[in-house]
């Protein structure tokens, strides 16, 4: 410190009873700004030049003072240790809000900080930290420029404050203005978006907390697109290929108008609220259990006594064609016991209208029939041979309202007669683990 910030120059100093004529003197003598007054040992005052001309300029009146008697003292919060960094030399200065300050050695006064030095000190740290801020903002952009996503800051009013390379390329090309970026920030939109490399990318929104900014990010989601218009491709091609294999395109229209709903239920009240309509939802619920016959049926499940896949299918095909649905709309609170008709009359309308149309054999009858019964609930003449397929059917039927109405992924494996289900979705409260045994009977489930 005492090299950088405190004058080099040798400070006068003079005895107590110097008169002013002598201080006068002995400041013109050296290069310093002041002298220092050596009150008596160890203590310490100084005399400025300013303090010098005024009391020259009172005439003999000032002549009779001396250097003791008119020299500042020096304290010890005026002083400075020689080891001090220059922050703590500032926080001094802010603490004492004055100047001068003086350094020593030994308890002698040997220097006085210099201003002008300070501030081409701080003024040199000040460009040294901005190097480096400048510096670190430049290795920031290219990190963020690096990222294998787009990212990008966003105020709330829908400017673009920063993006990396990919974000700016992604909001270019697809031209989101400021009031679309607005709308979609305000409302925690996720979009999806392309490039024209043909590149997929989502665009989610967090905010930051405890600001008004929000942080954009555009992830490539291509592999994940691509697969789902594959799926929905396949998953047309199974529709049009099971509409034209049943025996009435009426079935196809019958089942396409009855809607399904996707509700939240409340405990404490047991009333539901619908979260949305399914279209063609009975439709889709019959091509769900369809495919897990289908899965079974590759599981060697149909090989067993007892079951009958073709009887499965047509059962799976009817079984809901009785079916009749409430008229509710997204965001109605109702009880389900009040609004939806009881599950064994459109079970027993459909098996009835069944029968008489398409001349259903017993098996396909009773399966339809009973399939919203409980087993304790059967009637006594409920064939017993049709117990294992009664039983595989209701199994089927549930798992493919949680597909249809939740989006639920099923993991299902057959080992003999035994059958073991994991069911996941977005819904904790619906996730399980089934164990059945279609023979027995045996039934086990656990949630998740």
């Amino acid at each position: 410190m005492e090299d950088i910030l405190m004058d080099r120059c040798d400070l006068p100093v003079v005895p107590p009873d110097a008169s002013l004529k002598e201080v006068a003197k002995a400041l013109l003598e050296s290069e310093g700004a002041l002298v220092i007054v050596e009150k008596e040992e160890g203590v310490y005052g100084y005399i400025d030049g300013k303090t010098i001309i005024k009391w020259l300029l009172m005439g003999d009146e000032g002549a009779k003072f001396k250097a003791k008697d008119i020299a500042v003292l020096i304290k010890d919060e005026d002083k400075l240790e020689s080891s001090m960094d220059i922050e703590a030399i500032v926080e001094r200065i802010n603490k004492c809000g004055r100047l001068p300050l003086f350094t020593g050695k030994e308890g002698k006064i040997a220097g006085r900080l210099s201003p002008d030095k300070l501030i081409g000190e701080l003024a040199r740290s000040h460009g040294e930290e901005r190097k480096k801020r400048v510096d670190t903002e430049h290795l920031i952009e290219a990190v963020i420029n690096l990222l294998p996503f787009g990212i990008a800051l966003v105020s709330e009013g829908g400017e673009v404050v920063q993006a990396n390379r990919l974000a700016m390329e992604i909001i270019s090309e697809n031209s989101i203005g400021t009031e679309e970026m607005k709308a979609i920030v305000k409302n925690n939109q996720r979009k999806i978006f392309t490039t024209k490399t043909g590149t997929y990318y989502r665009m989610c929104t967090d905010i930051l907390r405890e600001t008004n900014y929000f942080l954009v990010t555009f992830a490539d989601i291509t592999a994940e697109y691509t697969m789902m218009e594959k799926l929905r491709s396949s998953q047309s091609e199974v529709e049009t290929a099971f509409s034209i294999m049943l025996p009435d395109q009426r079935i196809e229209a019958r089942l396409k108008s009855i809607v399904e709903y996707m509700d939240e239920y409340d405990e404490s009240t047991g009333m539901i609220k619908i979260t949305g309509v399914i279209k063609n939802g009975c439709f889709r619920h019959v091509i769900n259990m369809l495919k897990l016959i289908a899965d079974a049926f590759r599981q060697g499940l149909m090989e067993l006594p007892g079951m009958d896949k073709n009887a499965l299918v047509q059962a799976t095909v009817l079984h809901d064609i009785g079916k009749v649905q409430p008229d509710l709309k997204i965001g109605d609170i109702v009880n389900p016991k009040e609004v939806f008709e009881k599950g064994h009359h459109h079970a027993f309308r459909g098996a009835d209208l069944s029968r008489a149309l398409y001349n259903i054999d017993d098996k396909v009858y009773y399966l339809i029939k009973y399939h919203h019964h409980v087993e304790n609930e059967l009637p006594s003449d409920f064939p017993q041979y049709l117990l294992p397929m009664y039983r595989f059917f209701r199994l089927i039927d549930g798992l493919s309202a949680g597909i249809t109405r939740r989006g639920s992924k099923v993991a299902m494996k057959v080992k003999g007669t035994r059958i073991h289900v994991k069911e996941e979705s977005s819904f904790p409260t619906y996730n399980q683990e089934i164990e059945m045994d279609i023979y027995t009977g045996f039934f086990a489930s656990r949630k998740l």
